[in-house]
Parts: C-alpha cells; structure tokens; sequence
C-alpha cells in the first residue's frame, strides 16, 4: 500500500486505510473503490491524499504512531473534549472530572503503544478534513510531542501531562471567530492579532475547568513562545518558557507546515525539516530539535514522492541518520511509463537524485 494524491489518482483505486470525520467517524472505509464520484466528494471536503492499494507495494505497510484503531478513539474524545470545553458549563467540577476521566486513560494508551510499537518517528498527519482541521491537528501534534518526549527520556508522568496539554493546546481557536481562522488569503494585522489570542483564550478555558494539570494547561499558552523571546502572548524566551511549551512549539510548526491547509499546499518534508534546523537556538530549544532529528522519519515509510529525474516512486525504508534521504522503489518513469520491474534507489548513496515532490 501507499499514499497517493487524489488530484493525480488513477481511476478506481482501493481505498487501503479508513478516512475519518473530525469526530473520528468512519467517512469512507477502507476496501472502497474510488470512482471518480469519490475523489471529487473527498477532494470537495479537503482531503488530498489517501492510502491506497497497489500489488507493487504490498510488502509495504505504512507504520504509524499509533494503530488506527486507537487513532480513531482519541480524535472522537479530543473532538468531544475540545467542544465541552468552550459549551457554557452546567457544573464546572462535573466538566473538567469528565474531561480528565476521558483523555487521560487515552494519553496512557498512547504513550504504551508508541513505546511498544517501536517505530515512534513515522507518522502521516496528511488526511485533513476542511472541517476537522483543528481536531487532526491536535491529534498529530499530540503524537509528534509525545515522540520528542519519549526521546527525551521523560517520565510516564511527564508525558501524560504533556500529552494532555498537547491534545488541547489549540482550544481557544474555537474562541475565534471562524470567517478569520478560515480565510484562504492573508490575514490583515487586525486579525492576526485576534488569531494570536487563542492562546490565551486557550489557557483560561483549561484554567477554568479546574483538576487538569497546570503544566498542561500552560502549554496552550505558551506553544507559540520562541526562544529568543519573538513568539506570543508573552514575548517570553529561554527557559521561561516550560519545557512542554518548548517541545509543543516544535511539535506544531512542523505538524502545521507539512499539512496540506486550505489557503496553501503543505511544504515538502526536508523543507520543513531544514526550517526547524535553521531556528534552533533562536526559535526553538535544541535540545528539543536534536530530539526531533533523533525521532521524526522525514519521509515515512509509504510516501510516494518524485525524484528530480522525474520518475514516481514511494519510500519503502527509511534511515535514522539520514531520514530525508530515503530508500525509493521507482514505479514511473518521466513519461509516466510503469518501471518493470521496480527498481530501488538509496538517495543516501545516489546523491545526485533528491525528492522534488511528495503526494501528501
């Protein structure tokens, strides 16, 4: 199987992994062929890429952070959550007792399958739903913290209060009104200023709802904070700001560059990769970005990309030193002619081939 853009899928494809709503819904079951019809009605709902099957790659299994299943339980309580947070509460005790009752049962799930599945730095944060943006978002933030967490080596409950915050650090977007959060242009100075305030807004929703843990509500706060002291609310820099908050920060520029958005196409993976690099230190804590480097897979196992020789492959291995130069099985010529049979490509020893393009 691999993951494939619906804007250049060949007709009739099966679908190879369940696409899910923003309350963690099945939207279209895996098994599905894809006509035509379905691609225009995914496309039409924001979705540009999907796991499909293919007899070249099904030696190939995509690894993610978490099995789907357990994906598909914490977007419905994170969905479920984030909407009781900012309803008007009958009784704020009862609220926050469900709210820490619900999630942090899932955030120790989480943390025991990523240690027990082992391969904590592959992840696809690339089905998002127009809609559902904010609940997916917070999903893939959350496993990408937890991963930077584990490599860290913070305790079981450090990384359940991280994971907490993590899961609910973007609660006051709710706050804001929805024509500003989903403008497909620029925003003007006025509304990137109401924007900046959902961190704020954030931070008081989880203060409010009492019994959550103060390190976890800070990271709504502070996931916007840089090191030296040019991020907000605050302005805050260096160790003023919680580690969480540091290692969210990282966490979310990168979950947030590499996704396709609504107003633009998501960057390319090493892009994104050398963005992060180049701000350690100024924007981000390294200690946090060498944890990244350690941890995130660049290119996942199961990503089709193009090669700047023009031929489509898909990544079939992956090394930790040099995750942004992949091992590429090639299925397409330049002209689109089929390579039969495939052949694979280490970028790590072909240093003249790099990846241009992903279909993300």
């Amino acid at each position: 199987m691999r993951w494939v853009s619906l804007r250049v899928i060949e007709p009739n494809r099966v679908l190879a992994r369940n696409i899910l709503d923003e309350r963690g819904r099945v939207l279209l079951a895996r098994g599905i062929t894809l006509t035509p019809h379905w691609v225009q009605r995914l496309l039409s709902l924001g979705i540009t890429s999907v796991c499909i099957e293919d007899e070249r790659t099904d030696d190939v299994c995509p690894a993610e952070l978490i099995t789907p299943e357990t994906r598909q339980r914490v977007l419905a309580a994170t969905y479920d959550t984030l909407t009781e947070l900012v309803s008007v509460p009958t009784s704020r005790r009862v609220r926050s007792t469900r709210v820490r009752g619900r999630m942090r049962p899932l955030v120790e799930e989480i943390i025991e399958e990523m240690r027990e599945l082992g391969h904590a730095g592959q992840q696809f944060g690339n089905v998002y739903l127009t809609d559902g943006e904010l609940y997916h978002h917070s999903v893939n933030v959350t496993l990408y913290a937890l991963a930077l967490g584990i490599a860290l080596r913070l305790s079981t409950e450090q990384l359940i209060h991280l994971g907490l915050g993590a899961l609910l650090h973007d609660v006051g977007k709710l706050r804001i009104p929805r024509p500003i959060l989903k403008k497909p242009g620029r925003l003007t100075e006025d509304e990137y200023q109401t924007v900046k305030l959902h961190t704020v807004y954030g931070y008081e929703i989880l203060r409010d709802a009492g019994e959550l843990p103060s390190v976890s509500n800070v990271i709504a706060l502070q996931h916007h904070e840089r090191m030296d002291g040019s991020g907000y609310p605050a302005g805050i820099g260096g160790t003023e700001i919680h580690l969480f908050g540091r290692v969210t920060a990282v966490a979310d520029v990168y979950e947030a560059l590499t996704a396709n958005r609504v107003y633009r196409a998501g960057y390319l993976p090493h892009d994104a990769y050398e963005m992060l690099l180049a701000g350690s230190g100024s924007l981000f804590d390294p200690r946090v970005i060498d944890a990244f480097v350690r941890t995130v897979d660049v290119y996942p196992v199961g990503m089709t990309v193009r090669l700047s020789n023009g031929c489509k492959g898909v990544v079939v291995r992956t090394s930790r030193r040099q995750s942004q130069r992949p091992v590429v099985r090639l299925l397409e010529t330049e002209s689109g002619q089929p390579v039969q049979p495939p052949v694979e490509v280490d970028l790590a020893k072909e240093l003249t081939l790099a990846i241009t393009g992903c279909e993300v």
